[in-house]
């Protein structure tokens, strides 16, 4: 059924330029046309749009769904510690409770306006899972380690595969699993837990089936540091040396990088995710963004995880990202605020490899858009909407279309019962949280001394 958006305020093309009471015409998965006074088609859907306004939804670039289970678990520690986290927690994981508090943190950024996720974890059958059962758009890569790296204790190890077992399965996840709305990718870890024979392999799939390949990159100064002691090289230096950076690469974080590695990036147009909340919170290091912009890269926004961030809204890592600029910089115009909307849409859309398809309302593209309410208060007065998206707190979606399916409307999920999903996630976090006290707890002294409530 076809579906009109009837007299709204749309920000239309690549530069979105404001454009009042016209109609934006969805066919299918795509815009078939934005114009005013559009003859409605026969049948057709009508969304009042006179007090909204459109833009194209946000991209996270880089979304660590499953880590919504240990949110708030560890707070005020450093990156080695969250790391141990991370780790001592993936045994007592099952696949029940990343499917369901996956679709916790993937409606939170739902609700403030993302309709793309690009999302990773040790294993992806759960993401994609919640992803489908959400009518959301992801790209999905799993995102392995097959170099143990650590003298840690068997209770801090991270897991680590056999390389070719790894290259297999992913290759099976693709096959099983891809389609145009989840999409799977490819992806490592990163360089200090990644060997190169795993990097080359899992960059060959994405080659031979087209699609992008995602990792963690430069991420403060002991991956460096291991990854200079490893292979003599520095971290972006050796992807380089490699001959894997390209611009189906896209890469998180690199808050530890040199001018030649910048130029590197530039030359192979290799995105870069920038997780400026994540970055902050863990004290990795303070991503050059106003140095890979002058030259030419590409650099998009991520949220990361629950984890390291405490929140999955991507849209608050642009207010973040202008904020440390200008702070470094003592200038507020380094990054202005049309270009921090670009690296929450089209910037996001060239990361995930689908320029073509996504992050800017245009004939054509796929029918991923967010209507605002004018009325909402950080809408109000109205005199620059993009800018109150970028600045303002508290904005949320009143209604998302993804690939021209309402999957938000009146600021609730349509696909699912949110209050049930509520009840079910509490129920895991409950049992979470205690096998976490009983078998993990004792392993992490730096852990929150708190016990939540958890409700039936």
């Amino acid at each position: 059924m076809p579906v009109v958006v009837k007299t709204t305020t749309a920000f239309v093309g690549p530069r979105y330029i404001r454009r009042d009471k016209v109609d934006i015409l969805i066919e299918g998965e795509r815009i078939v046309r934005i114009d005013a006074n559009l003859p409605l088609p026969a049948g057709c859907e009508i969304i009042d749009g006179s007090d909204f306004f459109a833009t194209p939804g946000f991209i996270n670039g880089h979304f660590h769904p499953s880590q919504q289970l240990n949110r708030g678990l560890a707070v005020d520690v450093n990156h080695a510690e969250q790391m141990d986290l991370l780790h001592a927690t993936d045994r007592i994981k099952q696949p029940e409770d990343k499917y369901w508090l996956g679709l916790i943190a993937i409606l939170e950024g739902l609700k403030a306006g993302t309709t793309s996720f690009y999302s990773v974890g040790s294993e992806i059958q759960s993401q994609i899972r919640a992803y489908k059962a959400l009518g959301i758009r992801a790209a999905c890569s799993m995102i392995p380690k097959d170099i143990d790296a650590t003298d840690k204790s068997a209770d801090l190890k991270p897991v680590t595969w056999n390389t070719a077992d790894r290259l297999r399965f992913a290759e099976e996840q693709f096959n099983e699993n891809h389609s145009d709305l989840v999409r799977v990718h490819f992806g490592v870890c990163n360089v200090r837990f990644a060997s190169d024979q795993l990097i080359k392999g899992m960059v060959a799939l994405a080659e031979k089936y087209d699609v992008g390949f995602h990792m963690h990159a430069a991420e403060g100064d002991e991956y460096v540091n291991a990854v200079i002691k490893r292979t003599g090289d520095r971290y972006i230096e050796h992807l380089y040396k490699l001959g894997v950076l390209s611009a189906r690469v896209s890469l998180a974080h690199v808050t530890k990088v040199v001018p030649a590695e910048i130029r590197y990036l530039a030359e192979t147009d290799t995105s870069v995710v920038h997780c400026p909340r994540a970055n902050a919170f863990l004290a990795v290091g303070t991503c050059p963004v106003k140095e890979l912009l002058e030259a030419g890269v590409n650099v998009a926004l991520g949220s990361d995880a629950a984890t390291n961030n405490n929140s999955n809204e991507v849209r608050m890592e642009a207010l973040a990202a202008h904020n440390i600029i200008a702070s470094k910089y003592e200038r507020a115009d380094i990054v202005d605020y049309l270009t921090l909307f670009q690296m929450l849409t089209a910037n996001g859309a060239r990361a995930m490899g689908l320029a073509e398809d996504l992050g800017t309302l245009e004939v054509g593209k796929k029918a991923d858009l967010v209507l605002w309410c004018k009325n909402d208060m950080p809408f109000i007065p109205g005199h620059n909407y993009i800018a109150d998206l970028i600045f303002t707190d508290s904005c949320r979606a009143h209604t998302v279309i993804v690939n021209g399916q309402k999957v938000l409307e009146n600021y609730r999920a349509v696909l699912l019962d949110e209050a049930e999903l509520i009840k079910k996630a509490r129920e895991i976090s409950a049992r979470y949280h205690s096998v976490f006290e009983e078998r993990v707890k004792r392993h992490l002294a730096f852990v929150t001394e708190s016990t939540p409530e958890h409700g039936s």
